[in-house]
């Protein structure tokens, strides 16, 4: 690179900002808004089929034999497909720990409800949808363990052929003395929780077109998937094609959360175009199969913790022991979300000495998969309760308790037990403005008047961080083989045409993450444009840069370092021939405001336009090593990652924004139903790119975290049906129970990220639950009781008041 990254705004080739960090208008939202955008399902191929998806009925059964003849003679039927031929044809669905996995189609049994056993395409969906009923499937039911409590023990059948177990992970990881700590704590606070299994739900359901053309070999795949280069892997090892036989073109994601991977459909509409030999066919995702299929259910776990403390509230060890029903398989990177609070086992608070245990279970039940904040809300939450509890213990004021054990502001860069790196923050100036911005002092009379009246008042204040992008380090405690690596690769191409316009490609298309707006603002600046000047387009899997894509809050940090060493490449190249225009030394040359000119020279200036078409005008002059294409690329990584040792100790992530929330609720003594009255947070997630965005992000987060506190629960019975199958029993919050927050900022930047941004994708998921779920415990509190599940549902929180009353 010709500079070094500005690790500032102001540290731009500009003279003042006037984009970055500014509430500009996002490129993306005029055809979303006009309804002109392109989504997955818009999209028609000539002579396209459509798949309907046959699915077991069964969360444990042989299959003894499938009859699909009846269906295979409907008129406008043209392919079955069953597990037969998907085992000859291609390699069980990826998934870490390695052999924790099935086939994309069941093959000799099914594991769980939903689980795929069949796939017709016709030409009509309807069609498909009607021949499903014609396949005669006989089915030997099995005894099932939906029970992840019953399955460490070793009760009940073993979920996958070929396994002595159902445990798929088993690890212990422990930092500092942690026997040490509680035998010399003054008091020891200990806690059971239960976090039931929810996931996300965009409005966008999956959608895949897979055209396999049997000339070229090439498999072209459309649709609504997101990071092409973590899903290709998995397509050529399961498919056993080629990397550059397959070419992913996405279309806008409606949503996406971690759950639009679904790389097992991706795979069974593969084998289904396969099978076509020429026609593309194209599946969408109903509603009901997102619920019971979609393969990325979240957090269905146990926990059994506990802290030290001294009586002065300072906690000196922490134990946190959890188990984790998977599902069926150990699919994808879900084992994940298992290891992804090593990188933040004591949030915000300094905490010397802490056991991390957790286990990850196969149970009959859909397999887990990506979500958003990927586990760890429940880490989050447990922490925070036990914090309250613990402050009551003592007779100190909660918030209190917090602040004794802040990490400080003067001891960033901070190490964590497990090694990792938070880089800056001020948690105590963070929690001071939540309460001066919320009225904190006011909220007490209010709610010490409410409880005066008999009125079930509640406040949660919690705090939490957000690591942002994460990664392999972390994977590789689960599968070392493949993820001993410190790379997240995100690349971009920049090129200025003889207009000086700019042109940006990159990987994404556009799915809540407002990249094409913020590489637009950045590259507007850079090269002293105007926003409208600079064009930002997605391109295929073929074209793309080395990427990694948006996952785990990466989306700000690495594609702003990519951008900006695109830019800085360019730049470098036509100063070299602003050099030769301007009969100048190339190191005399600078760019500043969007001219190229001689330091100290005055007058002797050129715009980047006029460079760039002497660049491509006349190649017989440019300098030596220059060619006439005004472009560049880059591919940023992140610095300073480690590879995690034998202990689990290494450097994760690359930021960690912080988060405050106070929650305030009121509680219904006859129904059990929860009013949040009021909702303010403070975030630090650096410097914010487009503020804008931000607040959008933290308020879906917020909106996501309510319903995870309060509604959302995919509920089984005791043989693995799945009882909440449609929206009248999984409960999504709507705006009736979603408050309208008021946010605030803090800004501590990044001094590792490029322009001292941080992650802040996941944003308030981390810490709503929390704050929600303190507030209503707090409610509770007159009554002497305290619900340890989420979500408070309420069914469960008006059973804990029965139990009350009695």
């Amino acid at each position: 690179m010709a500079a070094a990254e500005p690790k500032l705004p102001e540290q731009l080739p500009v003279t003042q900002p006037r984009h970055v960090g500014k509430d500009s208008p996002r490129m993306e939202d005029p055809l979303m808004v006009t309804g002109k955008v392109e989504y997955g399902n818009d999209i028609r191929a000539p002579g396209m089929l459509h798949a309907a998806i046959l699915r077991s009925p069964h969360a444990h059964a042989l299959i003894k034999s499938i009859d699909a003849s009846r269906a295979e003679k409907l008129p406008g039927v043209a392919a079955v497909l069953t597990g037969k031929e998907v085992k000859s044809w291609s390699r069980p669905v990826f998934g870490v720990p390695e052999g924790w996995t099935g086939y994309a189609l069941a093959v000799e049994k099914t594991h769980w409800v939903g689980e795929p056993v069949a796939v017709i395409a016709a030409t009509d969906r309807y069609i498909a949808e009607d021949a499903l009923e014609l396949i005669e499937v006989e089915y030997e039911p099995l005894e099932t363990v939906a029970d992840a409590l019953k399955a460490v023990t070793g009760e009940g059948p073993y979920v996958l052929e070929g396994k002595q177990s159902n445990v798929a992970y088993d690890r212990k990881f422990s930092f500092g003395d942690v026997p040490g700590s509680f035998a010399a704590a003054d008091v020891i606070v200990r806690e059971r929780f239960r976090w039931h299994r929810s996931s996300g739900n965009p409005i966008e359901t999956c959608v895949c077109i897979a055209d396999w053309n049997p000339v070229t070999g090439m498999l072209t795949l459309r649709g609504s998937h997101r990071s092409p280069h973590l899903i290709l892997p998995a397509l050529v090892i399961s498919l056993g094609v080629s990397s550059q036989q397959v070419r992913i073109i996405q279309s806008p994601l409606g949503g996406s959360f971690g759950v639009k991977t679904f790389a097992r459909y991706v795979i069974l509409i593969s084998l289904m175009a396969k099978k076509l030999k020429g026609r593309a066919v194209k599946w969408t995702e109903d509603r009901i199969e997102h619920l019971i299929g979609s393969s990325t259910h979240a957090w269905d776990r146990h926990y059994e913790c506990a802290l030290a403390l001294k009586q002065d509230g300072t906690v000196t060890g922490m134990k946190m022991e959890l188990i984790d029903d998977l599902g069926a398989f150990s699919e994808w990177l879900a084992i994940g979300m298992l290891l992804k609070p090593l990188l933040c086992l004591g949030s915000c608070y300094r905490i010397p000495n802490v056991e991390y245990a957790c286990k990850g279970l196969v149970t009959n039940k859909t397999p887990q998969g990506p979500l958003r904040a990927f586990g760890l809300p429940p880490h989050f939450w447990v922490l925070e309760q036990l914090l309250d509890v613990a402050a009551k213990k003592l007779g100190l004021e909660r918030n209190e308790i917090r602040r004794r054990n802040f990490i400080k502001k003067e001891e960033f860069p901070y190490v964590s037990p497990s090694g990792n790196v938070y880089d800056s923050g001020d948690y105590e100036g963070s929690l001071k403005l939540l309460l001066e911005k919320s009225g904190y002092d006011r909220l007490l009379k209010e709610q010490e008047k409410a409880r005066s009246e008999g009125r079930l008042v509640g406040l949660g204040v919690v705090s939490s961080i957000e690591p942002g992008l994460t990664g392999p380090p972390m994977l590789a405690l689960a599968a070392p083989r493949i993820f001993s690596r410190t790379s997240s690769p995100e690349g971009i191409l920049v090129r200025i045409d003889g207009f000086g316009k700019l042109i940006a490609e990159l990987g994404f298309p556009p799915g809540g993450q407002s990249q094409h707006s913020f590489v637009r603002q950045i590259l507007a600046d850079y090269f002293g444009v105007e926003l409208e000047d600079v064009q930002v387009i997605t391109v295929d899997s073929l074209s793309m840069q080395p990427s990694t894509g948006p996952i785990s809050s990466s989306m700000a940090i690495a594609l702003t370092g990519a951008v900006l060493g695109a830019a800085a490449r360019l730049a470098d190249k036509l100063k070299r021939v602003a050099a030769v225009m301007l009969e100048a030394r190339a190191d005399d040359i600078e760019l500043l405001d969007g001219q190229f000119r001689v330091r100290g020279v005055p007058g002797k200036t050129l715009a980047a336009a006029q460079v760039s078409q002497f660049m491509m005008a006349r190649p017989d002059l440019l300098p030596e090593g220059i060619d006439g294409n005004p472009e560049a690329t880059y591919v940023w990584n992140p610095p300073d990652r480690t590879i995690p040792d034998e202990r689990g100790f290494g450097r994760y992530s690359v930021t960690a924004a912080g988060a405050q929330h106070l929650c305030m609720v009121e509680v219904d003594r006859a129904t059990g139903q929860v009013k949040i009255l009021k909702y303010v947070m403070v975030d630090d997630c650096g410097v914010r790119l487009n503020p804008s965005v931000v607040r959008g992000m933290l308020m879906g987060g917020m909106a996501h975290g309510v319903g995870a506190a309060l509604l959302e629960e995919y509920v089984y019975d005791e043989n693995g049906q799945m009882l909440t199958s449609s929206y009248m029993d999984y409960l999504l919050p709507t705006i009736m129970e979603v408050p309208a927050a008021e946010e605030h900022e803090m800004c501590t930047p990044s001094p590792i990220a490029p322009l001292g941004v941080k992650g802040v994708g996941e944003g308030a998921l981390h810490t709503t639950p929390a704050a929600v779920l303190c507030a209503v415990n707090d409610a509770l509190e007159p009554l002497g009781i305290r619900i340890t599940e989420a979500p408070m549902s309420p069914l469960r929180v008006w059973k804990a008041l029965q139990g009350a009353s009695r």
